[in-house]
């Protein structure tokens, strides 16, 4: 069972009215709601009814929703050795920011969406929690961090809940980013934060989970509600080389046992590609031509960013710039 104050923080996914625990489900306390949902092995699974993507007897046991997890001991080992091909220059940088600039606040809440695994770099952020903090990691699959199932076009929580919201690698493999960002927003405290790392550069990786990529612009215009505090590359045009390259040898494939071997082998010829971009660096010239990119933003009441102010924003070299 979940903390009682953790339970106070729930809201029903369809209606946003309080929930009560009773037994292994929780239900909506609204009348003409009444939405129920099952507890799965202490993991609460707050999907809707009215979800069309997933439903909650996808979650009757665990099983593989997205990630692809292996028992077998070998199969184990080789998936710890394949070399990624991504380089990620930001995020353990940006994860000690955000700890340092919530340290001081108490009763600290951070919402973790995509959470079932550790995204780079967030251990820097929840090994300098607060003892008193409390870190809630969702998903809509079974992982080791899992510690509730929701659709993030739904996030079952209160308005102005949260110190900070994370979106590491998510917002490509949701149907509406613009609904989900919405939904982050109105579950973050007056003052709250936001991090996201989105990919720009990218070939499909989530087969029918993936949707969206974004420029450095168009992830901002996503962000519009917020303050920037940062933005910038999370991985440069190495990294998108190296993707391009992998693809290149997967295109290959005509079945999926021949996909397998491939998708296995080419990050082994190709994964020192990735190493260009701690040569580029962070210049303007590679702003165009990242494989993803990070923004880290602040609620601020009444606040919108106006197209003509994003335009403004823009820090590449194409097109009529100085």
């Amino acid at each position: 069972m979940l903390q009682p104050t953790y339970t106070e923080l729930l809201a029903c996914p369809s209606c946003k009215s309080p929930l009560e625990a009773q037994g292994q489900r929780y239900v909506c306390q609204n009348e003409a709601c009444q939405g129920m949902y099952p507890i799965q092995g202490g993991i609460p699974v707050l999907i809707s009814e009215d979800n069309e993507i997933f439903s909650q007897q996808d979650f009757a046991r665990e099983q593989d929703i997205y990630f692809r997890t292996y028992k077998s001991r070998l199969m184990q080992v080789l998936q710890k050795v394949q070399p990624d091909v991504s380089t990620n220059l930001s995020a353990a940088r940006n994860y000690r920011f955000l700890a340092r600039e919530l340290a001081s606040r108490k009763g600290l809440r951070i919402l973790v969406i995509g959470g079932s695994i550790d995204g780079y770099g967030i251990g820097e952020l929840k090994q300098n929690l607060p003892a008193d903090a409390l870190l809630v990691e969702a998903d809509v699959s079974y992982g080791p961090n899992t510690k509730m199932i929701f659709d993030s076009h739904q996030i079952p929580f209160r308005d102005e809940t949260f110190d900070l919201v994370v979106a590491q690698a998510v917002l490509e493999h949701v149907l509406d980013p613009f609904v989900c960002v919405a939904e982050m927003h109105r579950v973050l405290k007056t003052g709250g934060m936001v991090y996201a790392e989105t990919p720009f550069m990218q070939q499909v990786h989530g087969g029918r989970y993936d949707f969206h990529r974004f420029t450095h612009l168009g992830h901002r215009r996503l962000f519009r509600h917020f303050v920037q505090v940062e933005s910038g590359i999370v991985s440069g045009a190495g990294s998108a080389l190296a993707w391009a390259l992998k693809y290149v040898v997967t295109s290959f494939a005509r079945n999926k046992k021949m996909d397998k071997v491939l998708s296995y082998s080419a990050p082994f010829l190709f994964f020192w590609v990735k190493y260009l971009d701690l040569l580029i660096g962070r210049t303007r010239g590679s702003l165009d031509s990242a494989c993803g990119y990070f923004f880290m933003g602040r609620k601020e009441p009444g606040y919108v960013l106006s197209d003509k102010e994003l335009l403004a924003s823009y820090k590449g070299l194409r097109g009529n710039v100085n």
